[in-house]
């Protein structure tokens, strides 16, 4: 097996444990292991770069890439790569569609800001914790008519199965937008262009990259365009069993820090060997 020369990181439920933690002094060190060997690793995530950048020391945000909003606002040293978003017109339509339904609290990323409508309840707390510096305007509608939308987080009362049928819905109303689950409890709509696999193939082309060159970890259906980019597709245990069905590789939990150890047995072996005994039914 090839060297590897990218590793993608989904991060919630991921590379986060269920508290939202993480081995710091681990995922370091190794980080500056790999680094040394050339190794690119990219945080590809639903979550918005001014809550994902908080996890990481200011130390080693710099040899990190942030693909965040599923990769629609790529980052790179506080620099801006790449923006993919939905125009006003269309976030608007889809949002008053949204609206028609009962328990869903969406909120609106523009890669740099997020807002949402609601300013107490259920809605607006669980949003909080995962964007502590969410701004309120009292509709969306009061957004520049120039804002491009890099992701509409829609947080969830249903379950996860009445999700995926919300994301039909969603995927057959619009075809400019494609609908994903992400973790149990969040639907989010993206443009068709966007996705997390956009990110990828963005590092793949900038670094003249193969797909047996990039691996990438995740657990929810928002992974599974980027598992589409890499020949080393890694579901977690706790994945959700539809990505696991796509990708050729499973290891551990998230709770078990799985994500490190593998990092930590590529450094240390310099091959992918290890990586059989993860291998799937799926060719």
């Amino acid at each position: 097996m090839a060297p590897l020369k990218l590793i993608a990181i989904d991060l919630d439920e991921t590379l986060l444990r269920r508290d939202k933690t993480y081995e710091v002094a681990r995922f370091n060190q190794v980080l500056k292991e790999l680094r040394s060997q050339s190794v690119i690793v990219a945080i590809v995530t639903g979550n918005s770069y001014d809550k994902v950048k908080d996890y990481f020391d200011a130390s080693i945000r710099p040899f990190l890439y942030f693909a965040c909003d599923n990769g629609n606002y790529l980052v790179q040293n506080e620099v801006t790569l790449k923006k993919i978003g939905i125009p006003y017109e269309r976030f608007i339509e889809i949002i008053d569609f949204i609206d028609e339904f009962k328990g869903y609290y969406p909120a609106l990323c523009l890669g740099d800001a997020t807002y949402e409508r609601e300013s107490k309840g259920v809605g607006h707390e669980i949003l909080s914790q995962f964007n502590p510096r969410v701004q309120r305007v009292d509709s969306f509608r009061d957004l520049p008519e120039d804002s491009l939308v890099t992701k509409i987080a829609i947080l969830s009362q249903d379950d996860l199965d009445r999700n995926k049928a919300l994301v039909r819905i969603i995927n057959e109303r619009y075809d400019d937008v494609t609908a994903v689950t992400s973790a149990e409890n969040w639907v989010d709509i993206y443009n068709c262009q966007g996705g997390k696999g956009s990110a990828i193939r963005f590092l793949k082309d900038r670094y003249q990259l193969k797909a047996e060159d990039c691996l990438a970890m995740g657990d929810s259906l928002n992974d599974e365009s980027m598992m589409k980019e890499v020949h080393y597709s890694v579901a977690m245990e706790n994945a959700d069993k539809d990505l696991t069905m796509q990708c050729r590789y499973q290891i551990g939990n998230n709770n078990d820090q799985a994500v490190v150890q593998l990092m930590e047995d590529y450094q240390q072996t310099g091959s992918l060997d290890f990586m059989q005994k993860y291998r799937t039914i799926k060719i």
